[in-house]
């Protein structure tokens, strides 16, 4: 069984990201080759991946049609983390404050971000 889950994990991790998931998008290159054999219907299959592919496509006004090929984008995938947590219980003790007029909170200044510092041309630091 857990064969099964680590080969379902590796299948579907690179299915996300290598090169298959074009080969997904191959319906619609025929089906975008058979919209221009009904425009032109002497266009071959090779002279339409030269077309779209290694040469100029022609104003057709179907650029958004176009970019919908297979290899014609490239995709960034997210990397998928897999992360399957260990039941390990953690317990902890917590030290309360009973006498709160003992506490003192004290303001830092420098826990506020200064939009200077984290300017590109800055003056040096004396």
């Amino acid at each position: 069984m857990k064969k099964l889950a680590v080969y379902i994990l590796v299948l579907l991790i690179s299915l996300n990201n290598c090169f298959f998931v074009q080969l997904f998008k191959l319906p619609v290159l025929f089906q975008h080759f058979e919209e221009h054999q009904n425009d032109n219907g002497n266009l071959g299959f090779v002279d339409f991946l030269a077309m779209h592919y290694w040469g100029d496509d022609i104003n057709d006004s179907d650029d958004d049609r176009d970019m919908q090929l297979p290899f014609k984008k490239v995709d960034h995938h997210v990397p998928h983390l897999v992360f399957i947590p260990n039941r390990i219980t953690y317990t902890t003790t917590i030290n309360r404050i009973s006498d709160t007029s003992r506490l003192k909170i004290t303001y830092n200044s420098h826990l506020h971000p200064n939009p200077h510092l984290g300017a590109l041309f800055r003056p040096p630091i004396v």
